[in-house]
């Protein structure tokens, strides 16, 4: 299988036309390494990030499109707060991507409390801006088969958690949300890096896809309410 036979995938063409008239020109992306595209090569695949791929429609849209890309891998929420929000809110953009938690939990003493706080004050200092932020809902690696038997279980209980956290915050906040955590697509070993935490080429074009979609649903929703 390549991308442009992947029914997983959007063509930068077929983005173009599903974001046509998205209002957004200026992106900031914060978070960990989920949000920072970390990735392998895959054969048949671009060797692109999901926000690659994203930057490259939305250019095809507002080609004075700007950006700023400050995530990094390995920080939890708290740390994102603390070294992301304020240089991606004075960067004054109309649309923030954020993924984070998965840290959180995999490190010792996860506490869901302070995953809700800290989403609930980085969700709602974008939106009190006016800017649109999308969250998403991790994909459960537990059920691909690459973790461990002895950790699987915690790591779909917790990725959950996580998950149904991010979910209400968002809906509390009016922020745009992506669930990838029961996607069939997650059980697929296919999607993923060598290290069976990160999403590979092919996964990051499924990334980039379902983002794309969570955003034109969004678009179609304020249309209607309008």
């Amino acid at each position: 299988m390549t991308e442009a036979t992947d029914p997983y995938v959007l063509s930068t063409e077929a983005g173009a036309r599903l974001l046509a008239g998205a209002p957004w020109k200026r992106i900031a992306v914060i978070g960990d390494s989920i949000s920072a595209g970390i990735r392998e090569a895959v054969p048949g695949y671009q060797d692109l990030s999901w926000v690659d791929r994203i930057s490259a429609v939305l250019r095809r849209v507002h080609p004075d499109l700007d950006e700023i890309r400050l995530a990094r891998r390995d920080l939890t929420l708290t740390e994102i707060r603390r070294t992301q929000l304020r240089p991606a809110l004075d960067f004054r953009p109309d649309l923030v991507f954020l993924s984070g938690g998965g840290n959180d939990f995999i490190r010792p003493g996860f506490d869901p409390a302070t995953v809700r706080a800290e989403l609930t004050e980085i969700v709602s200092r974008v939106r009190a801006t006016g800017a649109d932020i999308l969250t998403i809902g991790m994909l459960d690696i537990s059920r691909a088969g690459i973790v461990s038997a002895k950790h699987a279980e915690a790591i779909g209980r917790a990725t959950r958690i996580v998950t149904r956290i991010t979910r209400e915050v968002a809906r509390e906040h009016g922020a745009i949300f992506a669930s990838f955590t029961d996607h069939p697509l997650c059980a697929d070993a296919g999607i993923y890096c060598g290290d069976g935490l990160h999403l590979n080429c092919r996964g990051q074009a499924f990334e980039a896809a379902e983002k794309m979609r969570a955003l034109a649903a969004h678009l179609a929703a304020r249309s209607e309410a309008a």
